[in-house]
């Protein structure tokens, strides 16, 4: 099986034949080429007569048609068994997903030992032993003659262990995980194996009311605000309303056009990630009102997803992707490389999951930009990417130790607080940070020939800011007038309904059982209010605290959000 390796893996390579080892792990920066390396591992085992079956466990099943194909080229036929099915006796083996094993662990078991089988565990940092992929794994292939494991993540942001790795104490009841081998960013950015990355973060105003109606304005990326504030200043500047969102859609079409007709990368894509379906939605549509082009909206939880996302990469013409969790991890679309992230997950695990969707290289002149918000803790990620880290697992806590910690480190704002609301927001140029930029340490190393430096990448970006802003004026002035009329319709509907029932003698709230759901009701409701009035939301509390006193609406039982709910309808 002739196949061309880098000079990282052939290392990789030469160490495991050299250690001869039944587990090893791995650890490759995304883009690096991991599933060549475990595909040229199969071969040696293979032709050594060490195994006569492969078997691929991966997350998700469009990596698994991936991983067919990639193996297919190489000279393996993998299939893509399901458990209700006998794996064919004409096949090297299969691929599967994590969530398969986790199933059926006994049959995955029966087919690991049955025949001298190498496992290969792709992402295995999925794998917590602690969770049910990760007792799934341990279960179905702690008989297995040979395993490998493979990530570009190895961490967790947990503190479950990652089946078959191995853990060292390093003092104070605290572990790592051990790799056999790692091939870093800075590693792989000095052999052009990956692009170097110019990070171009966008701070700005943003402003939004709380559940109880009180406005707030910040700057995002103030050094002095609240974890809370922070948290609401970021989620604000992505709503997709605001003018944050389309000013940086501006300024990523305008350098994937850029990439596209200097040559440089001639079908380069833009990504943009969505926290949920509806805002995939909502951002496709900005896109498309900022850009005039059409995007490709591809849903994880859509039965023809991986269709979709095979067409989007296959295409020459297909510019931008909007997603939800699909290309989180390991999906190739090499010619992605300009990256929105738009959405409030911060932790080191999806951080460089997103940054390694944009980093595959196919030569030296190409490079990435991902366009940020500037929040620290995301400032600070992209300040460190040519860190290597380790799975780190802590000392044992005591139990009132973890509440006050899990409480602290809350990302997401209360179920309960989803009655805010974005009321403005703006984009400005903040700082360029660059993963190439020379330092003393390493004697100029990553002055690549061809690429700018952060001062000229800044220049270049700041070029037609104000036209960029003065467009993103126009569009979140336009969608927030149709929804400002859509939202009076509706509200004009529910008016005429909740009339016509009590004439009949009912309510249509009579149904809401749940107090959250009436609160939220009441939010949206008060806000409608509000600007039918040509209110301030403070002074539609008031108002409505005054007509229909009592507790606050945190503390209100349910007949009192009731008849707070039905006045606002009726006025």
């Amino acid at each position: 099986m002739p196949m061309r390796l880098r000079t990282w893996q052939r290392e990789a390579l030469d160490s495991y034949l050299a250690s001869n080892p039944r587990d090893w792990l791995v650890c490759a920066t995304p883009g690096a080429g991991k599933t060549t390396f475990t595909l040229a591992v199969a071969a040696h085992l293979w032709q050594d007569h060490v195994i006569n079956r492969v078997i691929v466990v991966c997350p998700t099943d469009h990596l698994r048609t991936q991983w067919i194909g990639a193996a297919r080229g190489l000279g393996f036929d993998l299939r893509d068994t399901t458990n209700a099915e006998a794996l064919p006796p004409d096949c090297h083996g299969c691929v599967v997903t994590y969530a398969q094993v986790a199933q059926k662990p006994a049959l995955h078991a029966a087919r690991a030992t049955n025949m001298r089988t190498l496992v290969i565990f792709d992402e295995i940092h999925h794998a917590g032993d602690v969770m049910s992929w990760g007792s799934g794994v341990i279960e179905a292939f702690s008989g297995a003659q040979r395993r490998l494991g493979v990530t570009g993540t190895p961490f967790r942001s947990d503190e479950a262990k990652i089946a078959h790795v191995r853990y060292e104490e390093v003092g104070d009841g605290v572990f790592e995980s051990v790799a056999d081998y790692t091939y870093g960013y800075g590693d792989a950015l000095r052999d052009g194996v990956v692009r170097p990355v110019t990070f171009a973060t966008y701070t700005g105003r943003s402003t939004w009311t709380d559940a109880v109606g009180e406005t707030h304005t910040a700057i995002l990326g103030d050094s002095e605000l609240t974890k809370a504030n922070e948290e609401m200043a970021w989620r604000t500047a992505l709503d997709s309303d605001g003018e944050w969102i389309a000013h940086v859609m501006a300024a990523a079409w305008a350098r994937v056009n850029q990439l596209r007709e200097s040559g440089t990368i001639p079908h380069a894509k833009v990504l943009i990630p969505a926290s949920n379906q509806k805002v995939a939605k909502e951002y496709a549509e900005v896109w498309r009102d900022v850009t005039g082009n059409e995007p490709s909206v591809i849903l994880s939880e859509d039965a023809a997803s991986a269709k979709k996302l095979t067409a989007y990469r296959d295409d020459p013409d297909a510019i931008c992707a909007v997603c939800v969790r699909l290309i989180t991890e390991g999906v190739d679309v090499p010619d992605a490389a300009v990256l929105i992230y738009s959405t409030t997950a911060s932790t080191p695990l999806f951080f460089a999951q997103m940054v390694g969707r944009v980093v595959r290289a196919r030569n030296r002149r190409e490079r990435a930009t991902v366009f940020l918000p500037a929040v620290g803790r995301l400032l600070d990620l992209a300040s460190e990417m040519e860190e290597t880290r380790d799975h780190v697992i802590g000392p044992p806590q005591e139990p009132d130790l973890i509440e006050e910690f899990d409480t602290r480190e809350r990302s997401e704002p209360d179920p309960d607080a989803g009655t805010w609301q974005a009321v403005a927001s703006d984009a400005i140029l903040g700082e360029v940070i660059d993963t190439y930029a020379p330092t003393p340490s390493d004697g100029g190393l990553f002055a690549l020939d061809g690429l700018l430096s952060p001062e000229q990448e800044r220049a270049l970006l700041a070029r037609d800011e104000k036209i960029r802003a003065e467009q993103a004026r126009r569009v979140a002035s336009a969608r927030r007038a149709s929804k400002a009329s859509q939202a009076e319709q509706e509200r004009q509907a529910r008016r005429d309904d909740l009339v016509a029932l009590q004439r009949q003698g009912g309510s249509v709230y009579d149904t809401i059982s749940d107090p959250r759901e009436m609160r939220r009701e009441i939010h949206r409701a008060l806000l409608d209010y509000s600007r039918h009035h040509d209110l301030t939301p403070q002074a539609g509390w008031g108002q409505l605290y005054r007509e229909v006193p009592g507790p606050k609406n945190e503390s209100a039982p349910m007949d009192l959000l009731r008849a707070r709910l039905e006045w606002l309808h009726s006025h």
